[in-house]
């Protein structure tokens, strides 16, 4: 009996919430399979064994043409990871993507708050209902790097001792260690003392109602903040992005920077860490070998 392809993308995403993957990624891959059997099964392409290269390929041409490059590579990558498990499974001997060429991306740069930006907001934070949360909220986003899921999961033993936060509920069901500085530990240190409600709750920043933050939450507050600093309305992931750039810009390396973020592979951590030409220019001025050279 063979299992049609459309009852092997229901087991490749119970697979997938049996591994922890975040809903925001499960509903990802719901949506790149949908699309794809919509556009497989009117070809009378209903079993995996029927998937061929040259169906792949005709399905790459037809996202270029009614998508932007980066939505159709977002498309196709859960369709990649679905038909490598379908081979690891030995449903397939190959996996009909193997040399199909993804949409090439375009090399831009990202918005990243840059050191100046983040001071402005930190000011502004002095005068809110809650200037220590917010001012602590700041100091995590920007000196960690998490993703704003990974703040609001944060509880108050993830604080450790010798400059380490533990993420526990990371994007994948992947717990890491980041690193965090003495000036972030003391933000968070006066907001926990003498501004954090009593309760028995575990978790570390709490809205005004005594529950835990979320991401809804946290963009108001920093909606707020950028508003009345005059700056435009930075998101939480430009401050992951601003971390990822500035953090490179001090001398520190991609692989560890990688490991900070969370991410599997070097091509995601590249995508955050585009520098401008100022930043290349500065960087090669530090590290020219020629430079070294008596004159």
């Amino acid at each position: 009996m063979h299992f049609t392809l459309r009852q092997h993308t229901q087991d490749f995403l119970m697979h997938c919430r049996q591994k922890g993957h975040a809903p925001g990624t499960m509903a990802a891959y719901k949506l790149s399979l949908d699309k794809f059997l919509d556009y497989a099964e009117p070809a009378g392409v209903t079993l995996a064994e029927d998937v061929t290269r040259t169906l792949m390929r005709a399905y790459v041409t037809h996202l270029g043409e009614c998508l932007s490059p980066g939505a159709a590579h977002a498309r196709l990558r859960p369709l990649k990871t679905f038909f490598r498990w379908l081979e690891d499974d030995e449903i397939l001997e190959k996996s009909p993507m193997q040399r199909v060429p993804m949409p090439k991306l375009p090399r831009k740069v990202l918005p990243a708050i840059d050191t100046a930006e983040v001071q402005q907001l930190m000011d502004v934070a002095r005068s809110t209902k809650h200037p220590f949360r917010d001012r602590a909220v700041l100091a995590v986003l920007f000196d960690t790097g998490v993703r704003v899921s990974e703040l609001c999961a944060l509880q108050l033993d993830d604080v450790q001792t010798g400059g380490r936060i533990r993420v526990q509920e990371a994007k994948g069901g992947r717990s890491r260690v980041v690193p965090v500085s003495r000036a972030a530990l003391r933000h968070l240190t006066r907001y926990v003392n003498t501004e954090r409600p009593e309760t028995r709750l575990p978790y570390l920043f709490l809205s005004n109602d005594e529950t835990p933050m979320n991401r809804d939450s946290v963009k108001q507050m920093l909606e707020r903040l950028c508003r009345t600093a005059g700056l435009p309305v930075f998101t939480p992931h430009t401050f992951r992005r601003g971390f990822a750039v500035n953090y490179l810009r001090n001398s520190g390396d991609v692989f560890t920077l990688q490991r900070i973020l969370g991410h599997t592979t070097l091509e995601m951590t590249n995508r955050y860490a585009v520098l401008q030409d100022d930043d290349l220019k500065d960087v090669h001025r530090r590290a020219s070998p020629v430079s070294a050279l008596k004159r």
